[in-house]
């Protein structure tokens, strides 16, 4: 199987681009330059993807420090980023190279496939903050901090399309797991943020579906859901190291990768005993009938 990026013009502005493993980014293209909204996982030749595309001069932006958001970054000289996510690239290289195996024998990737960070070089950063905006003539990209995947994390506003690229700021299976993570409080507040921005569609990291803010409100409801919610442990299959508590809303039965399932993701939560949860839910405090570990479940999801 060959290593191809597909792209797809979804507004007059705007293309989505895609690779095998399932990552997106956008490119915006004005009359005068274009942006790149994130670099997905660095399989393929993202640059060249990008030239077919448009042979205007090209302003790499990042969402977050995540390897299947920056490694295709590799191929551009520069990239910009929050402060507060800058200073990951050693971390993301590693994950990003252990990737690469694992899609080499699912995809059975040819000898010589084309992987960004072995062609290319770390990129030179420079920061992104909150209200930059970045003149493409034509068009306009606004930045707007959106911490909860990432602390650091940003999305930018299309403002001619009014699109928000979001990046991981809200997806089906929210996660709030790594150590950068912020809390479910604080990711709600970014919720309600995105609700107040002035865009019409969502466009994420992951899905080609176009969420709408309309869609917010499923997202709401999951954060203020979760914490009432005992979970499951969670373990992430290609990179076991990362773990967190598992919160699924939806019913029994909804597809996992369809754009409609909600479920959230938080850092692991400290094992209580079975008994020590049964006097804290019974108001007489009798336990008697309570015995073994409290683990909500092993599985890896």
């Amino acid at each position: 199987m060959e290593a191809a990026i597909r792209s797809r013009q979804v507004r007059e502005h705007v293309w989505r681009l895609a690779d095998i493993a399932g990552n997106r980014c956008y490119l915006v293209v004005g009359s005068e330059r274009a942006a790149l909204v994130d670099t997905m996982e660095g399989v393929g030749d993202l640059r060249s993807a990008v030239e077919r595309i448009t042979d205007l001069p090209v302003t790499v932006l990042l969402t977050h420090h995540h390897h299947d958001h920056v490694a295709g970054a590799y191929l551009f000289e520069s990239a910009g980023i929050s402060a507060t996510d800058d200073g990951f690239w050693e971390q993301e290289e590693s994950f990003n190279k252990r990737i690469q195996v694992q899609l080499s024998e699912k995809y059975d990737l040819p000898e010589g496939t084309f992987f960004s960070t072995e062609r290319g070089a770390r990129p030179q950063t420079w920061h992104v903050s909150e209200g930059m905006e970045l003149d493409l003539g034509g068009e306009r990209l606004r930045a707007v901090s959106l911490p909860g995947h990432t602390l650091g994390s940003m999305g930018y506003v299309v403002v001619g399309e009014r699109v928000l690229l979001s990046g991981d700021a809200v997806t089906p299976c929210m996660t709030l797991f790594y150590d950068d993570s912020t809390s479910i409080a604080e990711w709600e507040r970014t919720l309600e943020r995105m609700a107040g921005l002035p865009v019409d569609a969502i466009l994420t990291g992951h899905y080609d579906h176009e969420f709408s803010r309309a869609d917010l409100a499923s997202w709401r409801r999951l954060a203020q859901w979760a914490p009432t919610d005992p979970g499951m442990r969670w373990q992430n299959f290609s990179l076991p190291e990362l773990r967190g508590c598992l919160h699924v809303m939806s019913p029994d039965g909804t597809d996992p990768d369809s754009p409609e399932f909600r479920a959230l993701i938080e850092k692991s939560k400290p094992r209580v005993h079975r008994a020590r949860r049964a006097r804290r839910h019974r108001p007489d405090g009798d336990a008697s009938s309570a015995d073994g570990d409290a683990d909500a479940g092993g599985a890896s999801v």
